[in-house]
């Protein structure tokens, strides 16, 4: 009885601090004790120290008054030095620090021991509410943590808590906190029962991110992945209680089965491996995930998931992710992804994707994918893929892509299999399969078609096809290419190909390219004007069910090269012309009459005089499908668009010569008729797809 009387008199709460910060939002996540600060002071009692100190960082201390002497005198000078290592100097390495919400707790090194009655229960039970401080209502979902264990609890609907903690330490120190007001530390000594309301602060101002000159993602809960593997308890407690804890390892089978229990997502880790998925607040070593890693703060160290790493803040210097990683921040150093690759900021370093890397951010280094890759700021370097580079401002170094490559200026040059477009300056060159642009080009340009440059190219132009400069007459007349002055008023007549910056008149070649058509119109097998009609199209009909289609020209006549497969082994490559009217800002109607040579693919097996066999595949064209479209246009947007509509189609399919049997790709037929050995078939089918208008 005597001990249950003297633990009753011990019932005693140490209401050390609360938070009356003058931050504008509940939550730093700075670890204030990385803060610098100069203080000088001689002779004043240490609770005047620590409360200068405090105001110069921003914080608010936190502890047991029976363990510190208040009213000790003491003298610092700290020039520049961080809190940390000016605590360590004012209490000369005798106290350890943490850092949960706004506050920085002091806990001694070696406390006293803590003495009771041998009966004494292991645990005891601190309950209460916790109230709004302004209205008066209670607060659910609020965050109770013991902020010397791993024990953490929230607040119901009532906004009632209960929280069990360990007889073992003379005073425990609670951390209440919730999202969108100010947190609050009070020190509880043990008794058998407790119990405290606490009035929580609303935050001087909505909470409010900071936004650097990049796109970042608001809330790493609100990616689809996380929200599947993490439970809503554990978002909860991250989003309500910053921790500035290092651990020396958690070891987790899922987010919520793992050392760091619920806290997980609050807490940084120097070693971390994830038997599945994890969730961390933060690394500071090394994390190994079996699927996917998630770390709401920075990762500073090496990150290996076999499925994907998600990172709220920054990486540096090494990620690894068999499918996919994504980070809000920055990245420094090596990030490699086998499938795709997304920094919300910048990058630092190497990209490596076997699909695809985004930056919306500046990148210093090197992309490298096998699709393509994606930056929204300037390239201080080099971009690599297979099919393209898009960079929306300036390129430093270069591009290389197999298909082709965007970017504003290029101090260095593009290479691509299909096309280079620099909006701005090439300082270099450009080399292509098919076709480079450069605003000006002050050194060369090769491609396998065409070469445009707005102005004057400083050295020199080559293309299978056809090349403009500066250069050219009022008419021209040519063989294989022209290259025009700024204007044309007449007409252009060449073997192979035309351009022209402004046309008033008619232009007259297998290929045409121009400006702008004033008057007029082109007319050829290709037309190309630059502010013209330009549209890539992607479509499913009643034949072949993938179909793409590029046009140009312009509205009143456009040429279209197409490409179908059908999935039954046939090929379709074809050439169509057609015009666009103008109905409305929304929609647009199209009449195009097109021709596709239809090809059947074969696989056969062919006997060598050695007695080997390999397989080969073998092409026959098989007759053509002409089609009538008329279809209307819906703009969703100024460029995208989607289309449907139906179309009139005739095809002419030759009579096998081994089977002696028609191929047939109709669904049905209103007209089939046989001619020696070719077979007509009419029918009425339909087209839907989308375009982009370039």
């Amino acid at each position: 009885m005597d001990a249950l009387r003297k633990i009753s008199k011990l019932k005693l709460v140490y209401l050390i601090i609360l938070i009356l910060s003058t931050s504008n939002i509940s939550f730093s996540q700075s670890n204030y004790l990385h803060k610098r600060i100069s203080v000088s002071f001689t002779d004043i009692p240490l609770e005047k120290a620590l409360a200068e100190i405090s105001e110069k960082g921003g914080f608010t201390f936190s502890y047991n008054s029976k363990n510190f002497d208040e009213q000790r005198f003491v003298s610092l000078q700290s020039e520049n030095k961080s809190v940390a290592k000016t605590l360590d100097k004012l209490f000369e390495n005798s106290v350890r620090y943490k850092v949960v919400g706004s506050h920085v707790i002091l806990n001694k090194k070696n406390p006293p021991k803590q003495t009771l009655a041998d009966n004494r229960p292991n645990e005891y039970i601190i309950t209460g509410y916790i109230i709004d401080s302004q209205t008066g209502e209670k607060i659910q979902q609020a965050t109770v943590y013991e902020v010397d264990g791993r024990v953490v609890a929230l607040s119901n609907l009532e906004g009632y808590y209960s929280i069990t903690v360990p007889y073992e330490k003379e005073v425990h120190g609670l951390s209440y906190s919730k999202k969108g007001y100010l947190d609050t530390v009070i020190m509880v000594e043990p008794a058998y029962k407790n119990s405290f309301n606490i009035y929580l602060n609303p935050s001087a101002a909505p909470l409010q991110k900071m936004e650097s000159a990049h796109i970042k993602l608001e809330d790493i809960h609100n990616r689809p992945l996380v929200g599947i593997l993490v439970p809503e308890e554990s978002k909860i407690i991250s989003d309500n209680l910053v921790i500035h804890d290092k651990r020396l390892f958690q070891v987790s089978f899922v987010p919520y089965l793992g050392t760091n229990r619920k806290l997980s997502g609050s807490v940084d880790n120097t070693f971390s491996f994830n038997v599945l998925a994890g969730y961390t607040g933060g690394i500071n070593g090394t994390e190994i995930g079996g699927l996917v890693n998630i770390v709401r703060r920075d990762v500073y160290g090496a990150q290996i998931g076999g499925f994907a790493n998600i990172v709220g803040g920054d990486t540096n210097p090494f990620q690894l992710a068999g499918f996919f990683n994504l980070n809000s921040g920055s990245v420094t150093g090596t990030q490699i992804g086998g499938m795709s690759n997304v920094v919300l900021d910048t990058l630092s370093g190497v990209q490596l994707a076997g699909f695809n890397n985004t930056l919306h951010g500046y990148m210093n280094g090197v992309q490298i994918s096998g699709f393509n890759n994606v930056t929204t700021q300037n390239v201080d370097g080099l971009q690599l893929t297979g099919f393209v580079n898009v960079a929306v401002k300036d390129v430093k170094l270069g591009q290389l892509a197999g298909f082709a490559n965007y970017c504003n200026n290029v101090d260095g040059g593009q290479a691509a299999g299909f096309a280079n477009f620099a909006a701005g300056d090439v300082n270099w060159g450009q080399m292509s399969g098919f076709a480079n642009y450069g605003k000006s080009v002050k050194g060369f340009q090769i491609a396998g078609f065409a070469n445009v440059s707005q102005n004057e190219v400083s050295g020199g132009q080559i293309a299978g096809g056809i090349n403009y400069g500066k250069t050219g007459g009022k008419y021209q007349l040519a063989g294989v290419a022209n290259i025009a002055v700024e204007d044309l008023n007449g007409f252009q007549l060449a073997g192979y190909f035309n351009y022209s910056k402004k046309v008033n008149g008619y232009q007259l070649a297998i290929l045409n390219v121009s400006d702008t058509i004033e008057s007029g119109l082109p007319i050829g097998v290709f037309s190309f004007v630059k502010k013209g009609f330009h549209r890539f199209e992607i479509s499913t009909n009643d034949v072949f069910y993938l179909s793409m289609a590029y046009k140009m020209g312009v509205k009143k006549l456009y040429n279209s090269i197409r490409l179908g497969y059908n999935f039954s082994d046939n090929l379709a490559v074809g050439y169509g012309i057609g015009s666009q009217f103008y109905i409305n800002s929304k929609f647009n109607f199209n009449l195009d009459i097109s021709s596709d040579f239809i090809i059947e693919t074969n696989s056969i097996d062919l006997q060598m005089t050695s007695g080997l066999t390999f397989e080969s595949s073998t092409y026959n064209y098989i007759g053509t499908l002409s089609k009538l479209n008329a279809y209307f246009d819906y703009n969703l947007t100024k460029r995208f668009s989607i289309f449907m509509g139906p179309s009139l189609n005739v095809s002419a399919l030759l009579k096998d010569k081994d089977t002696n049997l028609f191929p047939n790709i109709a669904p049905y037929s209103f007209y089939n008729e046989t001619f020696s050995d070719t077979q007509i078939k009419m029918w009425i089918g339909g087209v839907f797809g989308a375009s982009f208008t370039l």
